[in-house]
């Protein structure tokens, strides 16, 4: 059960999506309200009866928007992990913070709540009452268009894909996608870029027009260690040479690259602190 309950499912982190799913669902509560009349909402009276029944589902809508961001939040926080057990959760949070506006607009739409005279406990205990009665079963009616939807519109981020990043360049087609670890460095020359990776046991490269700024910016854990160099750390054998005259050594044989003065000590202490592969 527990194993169960850590199992990796998707998440919507989109806003766009956030609130489709709002609307969607705040649509369905609506028409439920109108049309089953629940509850005994079907004996409620009055000139603009289908707009307050309606408000239900924007009420509804608002709130899931809310708890959406702030499972954003916390997805962003857990490392864009989500779990079955961060999903229940989720839903939980959802019924609770909406039961209590719905509640307060139930009362004043349908009970009249300012033409009678509540104490503070006689209205907790009917908003206990309403909750156990209205709340739960309503969101149980929603729960499967709940599940369906969030995973329709979710993402599942593996942690391979964590690991993956995209180098781009400026003309249409120049997009490179490797893992991390298998960049080694960019060379830069006029407008246009080497990108040196290697895959299998091969180095390969790719040339792009971009600069080595903007590569920095889309990769920003490669180093530089000369005005025209960015260095994976984590893929450097060893700096030889004083700082004068030092070169870096991969690991693949063969394979070495400038380091310029400047960035002599900065890369030095970088090794001393990074671990090597």
């Amino acid at each position: 059960m527990i194993s169960f309950l850590h199992k990796q499912i998707s998440f919507n982190s989109r806003f766009k999506n956030q609130l489709a799913i709002a609307l969607i669902l705040g649509g369905i509560l609506a028409l439920i309200m109108i049309f089953l009349g629940p509850f005994d909402t079907d004996r409620f009276q009055s000139n603009y009866k289908n707009l307050i029944l309606g408000g239900f589902g924007v009420l509804f809508s608002i709130f899931y928007v809310i708890n959406a961001r702030l499972e954003s939040w916390w997805y962003t926080a857990n490392h864009k992990k989500w779990t079955i057990k961060n999903e229940v959760i989720a839903f939980l949070t959802l019924m609770l913070i909406s039961s209590i506006p719905i509640h307060f607009y139930n009362q004043v739409f349908l009970n009249e709540f300012f033409n009678q005279d509540y104490r503070t406990n006689q209205y907790l205990q009917h908003g206990l009452w309403f909750i156990r009665t209205s709340i739960i079963p309503i969101m149980l009616i929603l729960l499967p268009f709940y599940i369906y939807f969030r995973s329709r519109f979710g993402e599942l981020i593996s942690p391979r894909s964590l690991n993956e990043i995209e180098l781009s360049g400026i003309n249409k087609g120049e997009k490179l996608l490797i893992q991390n670890e298998e960049l080694l460095f960019v060379k830069s020359s006029e407008n246009y870029v080497e990108i040196f990776y290697e895959k299998g046991s091969q180095v390969k490269h790719e040339t792009f027009r971009n600069t080595l700024s903007e590569i920095n910016r889309q990769a920003a854990f490669l180093k530089r260690c000369h005005r025209s160099y960015l260095v994976n750390i984590s893929n450097i054998k060893r700096v030889k040479g004083n700082s004068q005259n030092a070169k870096i050594e991969f690991h693949q044989h063969g394979l070495d690259i400038p380091l310029s003065n400047t960035y002599y000590k900065s890369i030095k202490s970088s090794l001393a602190i990074h671990p090597k592969i």
